[in-house]
Order: C-alpha cells, then sequence, then structure tokens
C-alpha cells in the first residue's frame, strides 16, 4: 500500500522498481540461452538503473524544496 506522504510514495516507488527488476534479472538467470542475458542487460538493468535514477531523484527534489532561502 502506497504511502500518503510524497516523499515516502516516490520511495516505495523506487524501491518497487528496483525488486522488479532484480526479479527479471534473477529469471533471466535461470535459462542459459542468448536471449536471456540480452532480456538481462536490455531489461533488468535498464529498470534497476530508472529505480536508482528515481530514487536520487527523489532525494534530491525533497532536499531541494526543503531549503528555505532568507
Amino acid at each position: 500500500m502506497l504511502s500518503t506522504n510524497a516523499f515516502d510514495r516516490k520511495l516505495q516507488i523506487s524501491g518497487m522498481i528496483l525488486i522488479i527488476g532484480l526479479v527479471v534479472e534473477g529469471l533471466c538467470l535461470l535459462s542459459g540461452s542468448p536471449i536471456g542475458f540480452i532480456l538481462f542487460v536490455g531489461v533488468g538493468v535498464l529498470l534497476i538503473a530508472i529505480g536508482m535514477l528515481h530514487y536520487l531523484y527523489s532525494l534530491a527534489s525533497t532536499a531541494s524544496s526543503s531549503v528555505k532561502w532568507d
């Protein structure tokens, strides 16, 4: 269940994307075919990279919105 807090919601979405990427990579490692490796590199790494970038963006956007300039 997603949180009502915007920051927590962004972190939960990032975590879900990372978990999906890890599941895809785990399933691709079970297959010994070249297509499994292509999916591992293409889909799995892409999902993990998107999850990490979304996490970093959510940290940066929350930190910049909480700074009060005098």
